[in-house]
């Protein structure tokens, strides 16, 4: 634009201020950068004033970079600051307040141990030579008091710790010069008892029809709790998750075979799915189990369908004989529910998935499923 426009007018009628405006959502002040006239240069994050406009005539450049976590917005001017230098910029520090932007371009210092090259890598080399390969790698290195004092550029901010060094010097000496060598132990490696056992259950499910699933073990509380009717108050959640879905350690199968039935309802009828996997109990320590769990989805599906299944898997894998024990759960409906006793033992639960618990999964058919907690009497 040309003409002056004030900040109400940036945010309604530019399309940079229509895209971006929502950055600013709620806030009563907004963000004004003015040069030494008072002018102003930038509206961040929306705009630049035509003042900061590049042409081939421009000898200048200040650099600004504007974001809400301080070391992204330090990485992010060191690379910028350092690619200008390499293109014949002279850069000059700029102090705002009690900063210095000259601060996002020091170097670090990380101490490395030549043993956890060697040892990590498999090969021997002295720190001199270390120190070659780092440099290979433009970094600089010095030996002190037999560990290596490495020197990282502020534009490297991938280089977090002695490891991410290991893997320069891996670089600097060549992966492909690195030679293969057999393990030390005399033993050969094999599936375990367990493994074998779930293998042996696998299959004998998809001979019985169902498809295997694999979910997370994290998973979020709607799906484990909310949408089940289950009781959240034994629930076990991860402190400073990365993510917002997955939040909450299982303590059940079902409930993620059921949002795996929920995803796929365009799909066609019968739907049949199993799973084996670890659930977590809220104990002191936290209890780890494993656990087989299926289900049934279509327009005839039924108590009787989904036990003949569990009789059949026992049958067919351990010669095992089961009862069943009315009883009731949350996720199932009532009068077609029971427990899976083994040796007079519940170790598991079946029946018909509750019509509320299909209806807030948005699932179309009726359901019938039924869970095992294995580790009680088989793995």
């Amino acid at each position: 634009m040309k003409n002056e426009m004030t900040v109400s007018q940036i945010l309604d009628e530019t399309d940079t201020g229509k895209e971006y405006s929502s950055l600013l959502t709620d806030i009563k002040t907004v963000p004004m950068i003015l040069d030494q006239k008072q002018n102003t240069i930038s509206f961040p994050p929306i705009i630049n004033s035509s003042l900061t406009s590049v042409s081939t005539k421009t000898r200048n450049l200040l650099v600004e970079v504007t974001g809400n976590e301080f070391e992204a917005v330090a990485d992010t001017l060191a690379v910028i600051g350092i690619t200008l230098q390499g293109l014949g910029f002279t850069l000059y520090d700029i102090k705002t307040d009690s900063r210095s932007s000259a601060d996002s371009l020091k170097d670090r210092i990380i101490s490395l141990e030549p043993n956890l090259v060697n040892q990590t890598l498999g090969i021997m080399l002295s720190a001199e030579n270390i120190c070659k390969m780092l440099k290979k790698c433009r970094l600089d290195a010095t030996i002190k008091s037999k560990k290596i004092l490495c020197k990282i550029p502020s534009y490297r901010f991938d280089i977090l710790g002695p490891m991410d060094l290991v893997e320069e010097v891996a670089l600097g000496y060549g992966i492909q010069n690195i030679s293969t060598t057999l393990p030390p132990s005399t033993s050969i490696g094999q599936k375990s008892q367990t493994t074998q056992k779930l293998d042996e259950l696998t299959q004998i499910m998809i001979g019985l029809g169902y498809t295997e699933a694999l979910n997370s073990s994290l998973t979020n509380r709607q799906t484990l709790y909310d949408n089940t009717k289950r009781d959240p108050s034994k629930l076990i959640e991860v402190v400073e998750s990365k993510s917002q879905e997955h939040t909450v350690l299982r303590d059940s199968i079902l409930p993620g075979l059921l949002e795996n039935l929920s995803t796929n309802i365009h799909e066609s009828y019968p739907q049949k799915l199993f799973e084996t996997g670890i659930i977590f109990t809220n104990d002191s320590p936290i209890k780890e189990s494993i656990s087989l769990a299926c289900v049934s989805a279509h327009k005839e599906s039924a108590y009787t369908e989904i036990k003949s299944i569990l009789q059949s898997l026992l049958k067919t894998d351990a010669n095992i004989e089961c009862q069943t024990k009315t009883s009731t759960d949350p996720m199932l409906a009532k009068g077609k529910t029971a427990d899976i006793l083994v040796n007079g033992k519940k170790v598991g639960i079946i029946g018909e998935i509750d019509p509320q618990v299909i209806d807030n999964f948005k699932i179309r058919v009726p359901v019938s499923g039924f869970e095992l907690v294995l580790s009680e009497f088989i793995v």
